[in-house]
C-alpha cells in the first residue's frame, strides 16, 4: 500500500504565511477605509487650492499694502501702520460712500425680500402651466450683469427710453433717471431689483415647497385665515431660508460694481459712488493703491459683519 495522500487544509494553518495574509488584508482594509473617508477631500483639493490662491492670495497682499503708502506714481513704498486707515476713514468721500453702500443694500435687499416672498407664494400654487411660469421668472438670472445694465441704460434714456415713453403715455413728467442727483440711486435700486428678485424668489420657493403640510392642514381645520397661516406658521418655518437668502443678497449687494459703472459711473457727482466703486476709482484712476486696499478691507469687514448677524439669526432660529 502506498503512503496516504495529505490533504491541504481548507484554512491556512497559523504560521508565517497566514500571518502575512492577515496583515495584508488588514492593510488593504485600512487603505480602502482611508480612501473612502478622504476621497471627497482629494477630489475637491485641486479646486480649493486654485480658489484659495486666486482669492486669499490677493486679499492677503491687499491687506499688507493697506498698512503702507503704496502709490503707483511713487518710487518707494514704506510701512506706515494705521496711518492710511486714519486718512481713509476720516475722508468725507469714504464716509459718504459707506453711507450710500448701506442705503443701496438695505433698500434693494429689503424690497427684493418682500417682492421675492410674494412671487414665491404665487409660484408655489399648484395651477396649470406653473412650471412654464417658474421658468420664465428665472430668465433675468440668465442675463449677465453687464448686459442687464446696458439694457437698463437704454430703458432709462431720456430721449428714446421706454421708461419715459410709458410715462408720457400716462401723461406723467419724463424724468432724467441717470442724470438727476435724486434719481440716480433709485435707478440703480430698480435695476438691481429686476435682476435679483428672481434669485430671491427661487430660494424662497424651494423653502416653501419643502415645508411640512401637517401644520398648515391643522391651521385650516382650526379656521385660521390665510394671513394667520402665513404669519404664524409659514414665516416661522421659513426663517432659516430667509436668513440664508438675506446673507447671500447682502454680501452680493455690497460688491455691486457693473451696474454702477455702466449706468451712472458713480455720478452725477458722487451720489451713486459706493465704497466698492470708490476703491476702483482711487486705485486705478488716482493710483493710490494703499487707499484702495484700505477700502477693500473695509468692504470685506462690512460683508463679514453682515454674515455674522445672519448666522447669529440662523442659530437662534435653530435653537428655537
Amino acid at each position: 500500500m502506498g503512503m496516504p495522500m495529505q490533504r491541504t487544509p481548507a484554512f491556512p494553518l497559523p504560521g508565517k504565511e497566514g500571518q502575512w495574509s492577515s496583515q495584508h488584508s488588514a492593510w488593504r482594509a485600512r487603505a480602502v477605509q482611508f480612501l473612502d473617508q478622504r476621497i471627497f477631500v482629494l477630489l475637491v483639493l485641486p479646486a480649493f487650492l486654485v480658489l484659495f490662491l486666486t482669492t486669499a492670495g490677493p486679499f492677503l497682499g491687499g491687506l499688507w499694502f493697506s498698512f503702507t503708502n503704496f502709490n503707483l506714481g511713487a518710487k518707494e513704498t514704506q510701512f506706515v501702520g494705521l496711518q492710511t486707515y486714519r486718512f481713509v476713514l476720516t475722508n468725507p468721500s469714504t464716509q459718504n460712500a459707506i453711507f450710500r453702500s448701506f442705503y443701496l443694500v438695505f433698500a434693494a435687499v429689503g424690497l427684493e425680500m418682500v417682492l421675492g416672498m410674494g412671487l414665491a407664494l404665487l409660484l408655489a400654487r399648484p395651477i396649470r402651466g406653473i412650471h412654464l411660469v417658474r421658468t420664465a421668472v428665472l430668465l433675468p438670472l440668465m442675463t449677465t450683469p453687464a448686459v442687464a445694465a446696458m439694457a437698463w441704460r437704454m430703458l432709462f434714456n431720456t430721449r428714446f427710453g421706454y421708461v419715459n415713453y410709458f410715462l408720457g403715455l400716462l401723461r406723467l413728467p419724463q424724468l432724467d433717471w441717470l442724470g438727476s442727483p435724486s434719481l440716480g440711486m433709485p435707478a440703480l435700486i430698480l435695476a438691481d431689483i429686476w435682476a435679483t428678485t428672481p434669485f430671491v424668489a427661487s430660494l424662497l420657493l424651494a423653502g416653501l415647497l419643502s415645508l411640512p403640510e401637517e401644520p398648515l392642514e391643522a391651521a385650516v381645520v382650526d379656521g385660521a385665515s390665510a394671513w394667520q397661516q402665513f404669519w404664524h406658521i409659514t414665516l416661522p418655518l421659513l426663517r432659516p431660508v430667509l436668513a440664508l437668502t438675506v446673507m447671500f443678497r447682502v454680501t452680493d449687494a455690497f460688491r455691486k460694481f457693473e451696474s454702477v459703472l455702466i449706468l451712472t459711473g458713480g455720478g452725477p457727482g458722487e451720489v451713486t459712488t459706493i465704497i466698492n466703486f470708490l476703491a476702483y476709482n482711487v486705485g486705478f484712476y488716482f493710483l493710490r493703491m494703499a487707499d484702495a486696499c484700505v477700502m477693500a478691507v473695509i468692504l470685506v469687514l462690512l460683508m463679514l459683519i453682515a454674515v455674522f448677524f445672519c448666522l447669529k439669526w440662523l442659530q437662534q432660529n435653530e435653537a428655537a
